[in-house]
């Protein structure tokens, strides 16, 4: 999954391709997309969903940072409707790219996503509901179990809660090691993410939730002090309604919204 690759084609850093027919095939049904639609495809590595989102007569934006791998592409499928790219898709213009292909966004995204930049990529995209109506993405389990964590739960974290401020995440189904080539020594996991737009109070939001989950083992109130004051942040803590002992992982989206409307604007520095 991983981007370079030598000149001979193979891999410099573990790469893991997608071989099962059968999932391939479930993940596209899960992106439900009509023939003559255009989807924005990221990692297509040999094609597994490639080959198969344009043989149901789907329009693809392929995002591929191997040169290798982006001109085996446009070699094997020349003459279809695939537009690829080698940009970094962390630094992509989508809304160029879907133009090029004749399309208007919003579209579906779709990808097997690099593990050492799936966190990174899904925050990016799941923050562009201007572009992206959905995003079926498969990423490692552990990444996954955040997402879709409970409050109190051991994955529930920042993650989480960015993530749902921005979007609804749902866990579709796991994909063992041995549906890959070569396969990983993780777990794999498909997940559907709906993008939307964000409240206007999602930043301040998610400012508390940072300061929270930078240290788990604080009580909210200490947590908090730093940017807002002691006396504010016991004062905000109690009318929330949550006990001078409770801890950031306790708490779901809406009582940290709760939570930064009584805090307010943060404390100047002094």
């Amino acid at each position: 999954m991983t981007p370079s690759r030598r000149a001979s084609g193979r891999p410099r850093l573990g790469q893991h391709f997608l071989r099962s027919e059968a999932t391939a095939g479930r993940i596209l049904d899960a992106l439900g997309v009509l023939p003559g639609q255009t989807v924005v495809e990221i990692g297509p590595g040999k094609g597994a969903l490639t080959g198969r989102l344009l043989d149901r007569g789907i329009h693809v934006v392929a995002f591929e940072l191997d040169p290798f791998l982006a001109s085996r592409l446009e070699r094997g499928y020349d003459g279809r409707p695939l537009w690829v790219s080698s940009v970094d898709a962390l630094k992509a213009d989508f809304g160029e790219a879907i133009a090029k292909a004749g399309a208007a966004p919003p579209v579906p995204l779709v990808g097997n996503l690099p593990y050492e930049s799936a966190t990174p990529m899904l925050r990016a995209f799941v923050r562009r509901p201007d572009l992206f109506s959905r995003i079926v993405a498969m990423i490692q389990k552990e990444v996954a179990d955040r997402l879709v964590a409970s409050p109190r739960g051991d994955a529930y974290g920042y993650l989480t809660v960015d993530l749902g401020a921005h979007g609804r995440c749902r866990r579709l189904f796991d994909v063992g090691p041995r549906e890959f080539e070569p396969p990983p020594r993780v777990q794999s996991t498909v997940v559907e993410i709906l993008p939307r737009p964000a409240d206007a109070d999602c930043a301040a939001l998610l400012a508390v939730a940072s300061a929270g989950f930078q240290t788990r083992r604080k009580t909210l109130v200490n947590s908090l002090t730093a940017l807002w004051g002691r006396e504010r942040a016991i004062e905000a803590v109690a009318a929330a309604g949550l006990l001078p002992t409770a801890r950031a992982e306790e708490l779901g989206l809406e009582t940290f919204r709760r939570l930064a409307e009584l805090l307010g604007e943060k404390r100047q520095p002094v």
